[in-house]
């Protein structure tokens, strides 16, 4: 495929809102850069993927005070690896208090806070954060930490390309959490609520006439053929 999934839909909700030639998409290999520089200043008008913090309750993080986040473009589900011969129960919340996770150093933390689930903010769980991800399994299976918390396409893939699927297996109860990836607008920028207006509208217009799962399924198809 040319494009990845979130490319494709954020392509096309903006060609349905602003027409093919309304836009141009740009790669900036620089994940540090999207949002200060480039979208603090209006050098380019939108980012994306972004995941968006819990901003009812932490209004001043950065990304809450200074931007706009538009419609999820896709959600994805959070998931807890564990290992089979070491079964955890996640029912509830409180199922995870007191257990040690894995997730690596520079990954977001915020779904582990928020909705007032709080398990860092007052120390009711541990998280280690190593450098990668193969280094979280290899904690996983020595039974240095009770479960590796990955969104489902990362730690699938991390446990194929690792041998591990014969030892580590997923919690199926339910996920630890839902995250969405939006395009985020600097609240700065003079067109900021036209901007966040159009992309909105497109996507709703892709749901609606079924382009947006179209997408999905082509994309998911070759996803999980890979997994």
């Amino acid at each position: 495929m040319n494009q990845g999934l979130v490319t494709e839909i954020v392509n096309s909700a903006m060609g349905q809102a602003a027409g093919q030639d309304g836009h141009r998409i740009q790669w900036v290999n620089d994940w540090s850069a999207h949002l200060d520089p480039l979208l603090s200043n209006a050098m380019l008008d939108m980012g994306f993927p972004w995941l968006q913090p819990d901003c009812k309750q932490n209004p001043d993080n950065f990304r809450c005070a200074n931007f706009h986040f538009s419609d999820p473009m896709f959600e994805m589900l959070v998931l807890l690896f564990i290992d089979k011969s070491r079964p955890l129960r996640f029912r509830e919340d409180a199922d995870i208090i007191g257990k040690t996770l894995c997730r690596p150093k520079g990954y977001y933390t915020h779904d582990l806070d928020k909705d007032g689930r709080n398990w860092l903010a007052d120390g009711k769980i541990k998280l280690e954060q190593p450098v990668s991800v193969a280094d979280c399994f290899e904690m996983l299976t020595a039974g240095q930490v009770d479960a590796v918390a990955l969104n489902e396409f990362t730690g699938r893939k991390a446990v194929k390309d690792l041998g591990l699927q014969a030892r580590v297996d997923v919690v199926q109860s339910r996920p630890l959490s839902i995250e969405g990836l939006h395009v985020v607008v600097h609240k700065s920028h003079p067109d900021a609520e036209a901007l966040l207006d159009t992309i909105n509208t497109g996507l709703g217009d892709i749901k609606g006439n079924g382009v947006y799962q179209d997408i999905i399924d082509r994309h998911m198809s070759q996803i999980l053929s890979e997994l």
